[in-house]
């Protein structure tokens, strides 16, 4: 093919792509920009003018700057030339501000362009409004802050509703706790003084009738064990309702007694542990630890099929500790058939006296029920939420 026949072809070739460029050009959703190699502008299309306001005439060589916030033309365009002088792929979001004031948020991509022989022919970018899609990040955190906000003031309610709960819950339990120990009182020094009264009457009248020989005298004997009977049941009645006595080291005695008692009346070997004085002067406190610790032995020695139940009590340096120890079958802590509400029950006195309660078991391994206690003088200043932990 002759020369000039080639060189009409080439022309008519770059025409058809001048031509297709310019129709994609018009049609386009995005803005598009052309640069020489020298970086300068000689073409926008009408989209890049309906984003930013400006014409192609203001548009040409560095006029597109114009286009560009104030606040931001100098760092944009100084990424823009690190981008040409690398020739890497430009991607950057900027404000635009139009001629009209109004502020545009633009998404703007870039790439180098090369011609067959790799000379450099300039640049092309593309101009994305992404106002919309600002303004909808911008609802949706603002949305998320107000939802924080009303989170974090539900959260304060709810704790203050909790710690306004938790000291009724206690001022209950301390009325509660004040009436059984005047019922056992009641108990103990009022009907047990009665009944003694009445052990020493039949044991006298015991007496008289056997000196007369009198048929009566087992009769009266009889009585006095009858009334012997009912005032060690009346002092049992008693101690149960009230089972911690009412000073610093009741907590100890009454631990002593509950495994000496639980003992006895058990298979399983069972001790007490207690190297420390640990005073308490709270009695609710120390009946809670009291509960805590008959619930966790019950829990040992009738479900677990323990064979020895050890019953600690130390110190620790900031704290005091309860411990129940026993080498039964133990229990997968997920799954608690029989054991699910005494368990609930322990947690629930131990976070009404602020201690934290923790349940070491598996299968086969035995059980371990830890409660760490504060003191009584920390007891009102303690932190309400206590977290349950069951290893």
């Amino acid at each position: 093919m002759p020369v000039k026949a080639k060189l009409d072809t080439a022309e008519e070739a770059l025409r058809e792509r001048e031509i297709a460029f310019s129709a994609l050009a018009r049609v386009a959703p995005v803005g598009i920009m052309r640069f020489d190699a020298g970086g300068q502008c000689n073409y926008v299309n009408d989209r890049w003018t309906e984003i930013t306001g400006h014409t192609i005439d203001e548009a040409i060589g560095e006029g597109w700057t114009n286009s560009i916030h104030p606040s931001e033309v100098t760092a944009v365009l100084e990424r823009w030339r690190r981008s040409r002088e690398t020739e890497q792929l430009f991607r950057d979001e900027y404000r635009v501000r139009r001629p009209d004031g109004k502020i545009r948020w633009v998404l703007a991509e870039g790439t180098a362009l090369r011609g067959y022989s790799q000379e450099p022919l300039g640049f092309i970018r593309t101009v994305t409004d992404i106002t919309r899609h600002r303004e909808l990040e911008a609802e949706l955190l603002a949305s998320r802050e107000k939802l924080e906000q009303r989170v974090k003031e539900r959260t304060a309610d709810l704790k203050g509703e909790m710690r306004e709960r938790q000291k009724l819950e206690r001022q209950v339990l301390e009325i509660k706790d004040n009436e059984q120990r005047r019922f056992s009182q009641d108990l103990h020094d009022g009907l047990g003084q009665y009944l003694t009264g009445a052990l020493f009457h039949a044991l006298a009248l015991e007496r008289d009738l056997g000196a007369t020989q009198s048929s009566c005298a087992s009769t009266a004997s009889k009585i006095a064990e009858l009334v012997n009977q009912a005032i060690n049941q009346a002092h049992d009645l008693a101690r149960g309702i009230d089972p911690v006595p009412l000073r610093p080291d009741g907590l100890i005695e009454a631990l002593r007694k509950l495994v000496d008692d639980l003992c006895n009346a058990r298979p399983a070997k069972c001790s007490f542990e207690c190297k420390d004085l640990i005073s308490i002067e709270n009695n609710v406190v120390a009946s809670h630890l009291y509960r805590i610790a008959q619930e966790a032995i019950t829990n040992a020695t009738k479900h677990s099929s323990a064979s020895q139940v050890i019953v600690r009590l130390r110190k620790t340096s900031n704290d005091s500790v309860l411990e129940i120890l026993d080498d039964g079958i133990g229990f997968p802590v997920s799954s608690q058939p029989g054991r699910g509400r005494g368990l609930n029950i322990i947690k629930h006195r131990a976070r009404l006296i602020n201690a934290t309660l923790t349940v070491e078991t598996s299968p086969g391994r035995g059980t371990t029920v830890r409660c760490v206690f504060r003191s009584a003088e920390q007891l009102d200043s303690a932190p309400d939420e206590e977290e349950d932990h069951q290893g």
